[in-house]
């Protein structure tokens, strides 16, 4: 039986993982910047327009509205080999040769590359460049297959 390993730098271990997301506006068809809260009942955000007489004056506290026209893509924490931050959703070409929508499995982040999915971390990032992403490429999806 052969030896193997895989080389993953030190740099990606102590990495302090902080979650960070992105949200694409279903209705608008682009990016959304804000604040999003998340929860088992769906996507939020502050209403900024509700009345604040309601809430006594606290200019600190504003109601929260269910947002059905977004979807939230959670950052992996990796980089491409452009130094752009790879999100769920983003189409990334693999060694200069095939294309891969990154999603989210079993507690990791996937690529197709192998049936059932490649974990996103067997790659470095001099592997990995975006090319798009699902919401503002969806034709890439179709040379993915």
């Amino acid at each position: 039986m052969e030896n193997w390993f895989m080389m993953i730098p030190i740099s990606w271990w102590r990495q302090k993982m902080t979650p960070k997301f992105r949200a694409w506006d279903k209705t608008r068809n682009e990016w959304s910047n804000g604040f999003f809260i998340y929860s088992e009942g769906g996507l939020y955000t502050p209403n900024y327009g509700f009345n604040r007489k309601h809430l006594k004056n606290r200019t600190d506290v504003y109601p929260i509205v269910k947002q059905e026209r977004f979807i939230l893509m959670q950052s992996t924490g990796l980089f491409d080999r452009d130094g752009k931050e790879i999100f769920e959703g983003d189409v990334v070409r693999i060694l200069d040769e095939k294309l891969s929508k990154i999603y989210y499995s079993d507690g990791a982040f996937c690529v197709d590359i192998l049936n059932g999915g490649t974990p996103l971390h067997a790659f470095l990032s001099e592997q990995l460049e975006i090319i798009g992403n699902i919401y503002k490429n969806p034709e890439l999806l179709e040379e993915t297959k």
